[in-house]
């Protein structure tokens, strides 16, 4: 088997099908697609079931987290390269044979483009920010090593070699469950153990947007998270004085954002410019890095992650 195709799921069942039949006809010989159902009820049983297809295969955790259907979709894999897609996306075609390409030039880790799709007109003021939230674009020539840019990097649209990658049997890390950031985590350890990952701009997906998550309290809360995570994952598992000032310096990074986006988001919603809730959500940020230890102490080490 050449690749596996893992679709991490839970209680999707309209996305979970665009992207699965955006899947099966890009399927050929070597390669096989694993619906990962994390609902304890294993709910998407009889819907992967329903398309009769003997390359999709189904596989039920019931222990709940993304990061043990991520470290399930590790241990079933029987490729030799695997690839995450994640329930709300929808391969646009090629998308199979431009990870096969990077398979057989032996590539380490690649990762590919992320192009939203809103499914409704977007709050006012939010339009550049949202953008900038769901898209990855890095720019780069294809098959650019994009090792710098780990922070930028997930697990959605993704190319990761068994050999290369995949030194323990459950490569993301468990303390991460629940706060998010798993997939940043392992990608960070892969760049340190000075792995190359590659720009796959060939390598398209389209990622659904439902209303409700580009709202401006969706976008501040997913924004404050991201500032807590970036400290985390810039600060890494040291515990020295380098590592505080490392976190130090940021926090004052962080202070600086939420004043800055602060005020100019008040400014703007005084003279009812729409704009403001886009500074409001870069101000949470802020915010985040100020306040990253409160996610810390959910995850005061996130070793595991080889």
């Amino acid at each position: 088997m050449r690749l596996t195709i893992a679709v991490p799921t839970y209680r999707r069942p309209d996305m979970l099908d665009d992207c699965v039949r955006s899947l099966l006809p890009q399927v050929e010989d070597g390669v096989e697609v694993r619906v990962i159902d994390n609902d304890p009820a294993a709910s998407a049983r009889a819907q992967v079931e329903s398309y009769g297809h003997p390359r999709l295969l189904y596989a039920h955790e019931p222990q709940p987290g993304v990061v043990q259907a991520r470290n399930r979709a590790v241990r079933d894999m029987r490729g030799d390269y695997l690839a995450f897609i994640d329930d709300d996306e929808i391969a646009r075609e090629g998308w199979v044979r431009a990870l096969l390409r990077h398979a057989g030039m032996g590539v380490a880790a690649s990762f590919g483009r992320v192009v939203p799709r809103f499914a409704a007109p977007v709050e006012p003021g939010l339009e550049r920010l949202l953008d900038d939230l769901y898209t990855r674009d890095l720019r780069q020539p294809q098959d650019a090593d994009i090792s710098s840019h780990w922070i930028k990097l997930g697990t959605g649209n993704s190319l990761f070699g068994r050999a290369q990658c995949f030194d323990a049997p459950d490569p993301f890390s468990a303390r991460l469950n629940g706060t998010g950031g798993e997939d940043v985590w392992l990608v960070r350890s892969l760049a340190q153990r000075g792995l190359a990952l590659v720009w796959n701009p060939a390598a398209v997906v389209d990622e659904q947007v439902p209303a409700d998550r580009a709202t401006l309290e969706y976008v501040a809360t997913r924004r404050y998270r991201q500032g807590q995570q970036r400290i985390i994952m810039m600060r890494g598992e040291n515990r020295g004085p380098r590592a505080w000032a490392t976190a130090a310096a940021w926090m004052g990074v962080g202070a600086v954002q939420a004043g800055l986006h602060g005020g100019q988001a008040l400014g703007l919603r005084l003279a009812g410019r729409p704009t403001w809730r886009g500074q409001a959500a870069r101000a949470s940020g802020g915010l985040g890095k100020i306040f990253w230890w409160r996610l810390w102490e959910k995850t005061p080490y996130a070793g595991g992650a080889s």
